[in-house]
């Protein structure tokens, strides 16, 4: 042992007067392996601490920082070291059929619920990508009308027989329709979709619950949303504010679900956000996201604040009760094969806005998180 990590235990030692605990002990190791700062978290616990202690110089030294599969996670955790980012520097094939981004609600390629930068980052790898522009505030018989067109130009242009659809929010449901109800299963080889409420967000229940169906009020909250959708999308001016939510309540979602089954010919698979308003992790998140969380333990995502409001309502009432990402509720994102849950709030999924790049906090990038998908896409024949 260093120099260093020895004066190091001896000062536990002195001022703790008594032996120093295994996390300070792992600390010590870890500043004399690695020869950088060390200093154990609150989060340190004895048989984590153990576990670093046990590992050579050599398998620290080669250790990444967080849990996607390369590292052991540990060293990030309780020692802000090695610290890599989520899903980093993904590396594969580009893949077979061409890649159609779907958005969401009140969304479009351009605004702050649109993939922000993403169709480029997948274009830089080789990825053949095309991005769909449907009505922002409509039902998804319409979206998914509008997405058809789309999947059709990259047929079309490509001489693919099939797409990949991505899938973000209110996305996946348009996608899910194009499928089963336009019967588009012999042209998608498969759909992920990313915290689209499959089983609905109380939030649209709270406000159809208010909203008027018919009468001057209806039509001036269509007029306003038209207006408002038309300063970034342009296909905004004919809305139907409370068909598309009513689309995504939870009371909707048994019917929907029922109309639109999965297409044994296609692929489905399913990611799911998770945030907190108050930054602190929900106790269900690893009973939620089935043990499959790229969520390293002591991190927690710092949801947006326009949001917060709005996550309330997808809860039902009681705050950080359910995991969620202030839109969708893990357990209602969930579809097909269920992959896990990121640590994301519903903007910082696709980049928005302004927040692009590692999160510190958590290692998230949304860039590499899609090109992670894309590649994955890949490797098993999509």
């Amino acid at each position: 042992m260093k120099p260093l990590a020895l004066s190091s235990l001896a000062a536990l030692t002195f001022w703790g007067c008594g032996a120093p605990s295994d996390c300070e002990r792992a600390a010590a190791h870890v500043q004399s392996c690695l020869g950088s700062s060390a200093e154990a978290s609150q989060s340190c616990d004895s048989q984590s601490a153990q576990t670093l202690l046990a590992m050579s110089c050599d398998d620290l030294a080669k250790s990444d920082g967080k849990s996607d599969g390369t590292g052991t996670g540990l060293l990030c955790r309780l020692f802000g070291v090695h610290c890599a980012p989520l899903f980093a520097n993904p590396t594969g094939s580009a893949a077979t059929y061409p890649i159609v981004l779907a958005h969401g609600f009140n969304a479009s390629p351009t605004n702050e619920w649109g993939f922000n930068g993403v169709a480029d980052a997948l274009r830089r790898d080789g990825q053949v990508v095309y991005v769909a522009t449907v009505p922002p505030f409509d039902a998804p018989s319409v979206r998914a009308q509008a997405l058809s067109a789309f999947v059709d130009q990259a047929l079309s242009e490509t001489g693919a027989a099939k797409v990949n659809i991505v899938a973000h929010s209110m996305g996946g449901l348009d996608s899910r329709y194009l499928i089963s109800s336009l019967g588009y299963g012999d042209r998608v080889a498969s759909l992920t979709t990313i915290s689209s409420p499959h089983r609905g967000s109380y939030i649209a229940d709270t406000i159809v619950s208010v909203l008027p169906e018919n009468g001057g009020v209806a039509a001036a909250v269509n007029a306003l949303a038209s207006a408002w959708g038309s300063t970034y999308s342009t296909v905004a001016s004919d809305s139907h504010v409370r068909d598309a939510l009513t689309a995504l309540a939870e009371k909707s979602a048994p019917a929907f679900n029922a109309a639109n089954p999965d297409d044994a010919r296609v692929y489905y698979q399913s990611w799911a956000g998770v945030s907190s308003i108050i930054g602190v992790a929900s106790g269900k998140v690893d009973t939620d996201c089935e043990g499959k969380s790229v969520i390293e333990p002591g991190t927690v995502d710092q949801m947006n604040l326009q949001l917060i409001p709005m996550a309330a309502f997808v809860e039902h009432g009681p705050l950080n009760a359910y995991p969620n990402d202030g839109m969708s509720m893990v357990t209602s994102a969930k579809w097909g094969n269920f992959r896990g849950c990121i640590p994301a709030d519903h903007l910082r999924e696709v980049g928005q806005p302004g927040l692009s790049g590692p999160r510190s906090s958590t290692g998230f990038d949304h860039l590499s998180f899609y090109r992670s998908i894309a590649f994955d896409l890949a490797s098993q024949g999509f």
